[in-house]
Parts: C-alpha cells; sequence; structure tokens
C-alpha cells in the first residue's frame, strides 16, 4: 500500500507515453508549437513497464496511458499487452483524442483495457478544425462508435471554453442521452498555453444543461477518479463534471503521474517530482526506487491552491 503524508491511498497511476499529438489543441500546444524532447531523453518502454510493475507491486491498481496521444507511441499496443500480463496486473484504461482509436480497438479490447476516455470537445466540424487544427471529428466519430460495438467503458472529455464551444455543451451531453456513455466536463486548468483562455466553471455548465434536460439526479457510476455523476431524464448514460478549479477534490487525490520523460509527477499543479529516470539509467534497484517513491509521495502536496505553477504545457506533462 502506497501511503502519502496526509494518509491518502496513491493508487492510480496515469502514465505519459510521448510528447507527440497529432493535434494541436489550442489549450494543450501554443501556437509556435513546443520542443519535442529526444528520444533519448523519454523513458523506453522496458523501463515505463518496470516502473509501472513496481508501483502496482506497491498497491497501484490502476493504469491509465496518456501523451501528447498514446497511440503514436511505437509500440503502445505491445507495452499495454505486457501491463495486462504483469503478477499484479492493474485495470487498464487509455485516454485518446479518437484520431487513431478505430485502427487499435481491437488489439486494445485484446490487451484487457476496459476503460477508454476520448477527448472531444465538439460535434461541429468547423469548430473541431478550429480548435485541433484538423479536419478529424469523422475519425473520432467512428472510433466512438467501435467502443460503443466492443463494449467498453466508454467516456467523452469535454473541456468548455468560452467564446469557442460553450454553445456546443448541450449537445455533446446529448450523447449520453442518446448512447450508454459517460461524457464528462472538464473546467479548463490553467496550464501553459491553457492561461490564455477562459473557462466555463461546471456550474455554468450544469445551468445551461438544467435549462434544456430538466432536473439533474445524482448517480452512482464506478470509476477511479475525481467525477460527480448525474442524470437527466430520459438520458441512457451519464454526465460527469471534474471540478478542478471551482470545487477542489484535493482530498481525495488518490494518483500519480509519470512524464514521458520519466519524472514521477506527486500533482498536477506542482513542479515537484521525483527523477525516477535518474534512478533507472543509474542502476538503481526495484527496492532502491520503491524506496525512493515511498519517500517522495510524503511530500505530495495537501491541495493545489489554484496555482499551477509547471511552467511546461499539457502535452508535456500529461493529460
Amino acid at each position: 500500500m502506497l501511503i502519502d503524508g496526509c494518509g491518502r491511498e496513491l493508487t492510480y497511476l496515469r502514465v505519459s507515453l510521448t510528447d507527440k499529438c497529432n493535434l494541436r489543441c489550442r489549450y494543450c500546444v501554443p501556437p509556435e508549437g513546443v520542443k519535442l524532447l529526444e528520444h533519448a531523453d523519454i523513458l523506453s518502454l522496458e523501463e515505463v513497464l518496470r516502473v509501472i510493475s513496481i508501483l502496482t507491486s506497491m498497491g497501484v491498481s490502476r493504469v491509465r496511458f496518456t501523451g501528447g496521444e498514446p497511440l503514436v507511441r511505437k509500440n503502445a499496443i505491445s507495452l499495454i499487452q505486457k501491463v495486462a500480463n504483469l503478477e499484479c496486473a492493474p485495470r487498464i484504461g487509455i485516454t485518446t483524442n479518437g484520431v487513431l482509436l478505430d485502427d487499435y480497438i481491437d488489439y486494445l479490447v485484446y490487451s484487457n483495457v476496459r476503460d477508454i476516455n476520448i477527448s472531444l470537445d465538439t460535434l461541429d466540424p468547423a469548430v473541431y478544425e478550429t480548435l485541433t487544427g484538423e479536419d478529424a471529428l469523422s475519425s473520432v466519430m467512428r472510433s466512438i462508435q467501435s467502443c460503443l460495438v466492443n463494449g467498453v467503458n466508454l467516456k467523452l472529455n469535454v473541456v468548455p471554453i468560452k467564446g469557442i464551444n460553450d454553445e456546443n455543451i448541450p449537445s455533446l451531453a446529448a450523447l449520453a442521452r442518446d448512447y450508454n456513455v459517460a461524457v464528462r466536463f472538464i473546467e479548463l486548468m490553467p496550464v501553459g498555453c491553457a492561461s490564455c483562455y477562459e473557462g466555463l466553471s461546471n456550474d455554468d455548465v450544469r445551468k445551461k444543461l438544467s435549462e434544456v434536460y430538466g432536473k439533474e439526479s445524482l448517480c452512482e457510476t464506478e470509476g477511479g477518479g475525481p467525477a460527480e455523476y448525474v442524470k437527466y431524464d430520459g438520458f441512457t448514460g451519464n454526465v460527469g463534471f471534474i471540478s478542478p478549479m471551482s470545487h477542489s477534490f484535493c482530498d481525495k487525490c488518490n494518483r500519480l503521474r509519470l512524464t514521458c520523460d520519466g519524472k514521477l509527477k506527486l500533482c498536477l499543479a506542482s513542479p515537484e517530482c521525483l527523477d525516477l529516470k535518474a534512478l533507472l539509467r543509474a542502476g538503481a534497484s526495484d527496492e532502491d526506487i520503491a524506496e525512493a517513491i515511498r519517500d517522495a509521495v510524503k511530500n505530495k502536496p495537501v491541495r493545489h491552491g489554484m496555482r499551477f505553477t509547471d511552467d511546461r504545457n499539457m502535452i508535456g506533462i500529461g493529460g
């Protein structure tokens, strides 16, 4: 069991496989682009597997692969299959923009990936291209259908931004009316270039939705994260709200983040981290690495305090 200095049990690991992405979402990648890491500067897949193996032996029971876009990492599927075969195999999820997902869904299902999150901020092709820089909405919609056919636990992540996609909120929520999915509205966090935009609070989102769909009712749903879920009359699925800015959930935080360059981040909003790559490449034993992790998590912040002090953009941290 891995316990931080506040007594919180840490059971959830988010693993960024790459800082590369096939989209250029406005709130994730600045207009001038980002300087990508050299291949030697990111963890090899063998190193990633070793870190996951150590952490699952310490009590981590959920692992979610992120990026960048995780599916652009060569041999990502092979890594996921190996994680599924670990002695202490975790529940595996992946967060993707969905553009390539339809090509890999069969392999992911075979690899026991039970949870798939797709980032989708609009159903309007023109707005999608404005937000992401690519005309790829049709590919994402095919991926959503493939997930539904394969019966995975599908969540659609929406970041509402004033003046960009705020008018699309009801139509996005309607996907949970028509399909057994969770549509989750995530408040914009001022990380890197995202600080140039103004997000909507989930209080405002809920008000918009209640005007269209009526009264909400709270509901329980399986998950390892901070979302609060509701259902509207006539909805097949659920609508979720993740509110790190307006309603802090730090007291329940159970997660760690492994960046693609080998930093174990204790909090998304803090630059404090443990350099696991340095330990791995210095020849540290699994026991030494586990002890370093135990010591580091004692310093996990009590809360983020609404200040995001890491100077990297989200694509360099891992969502």
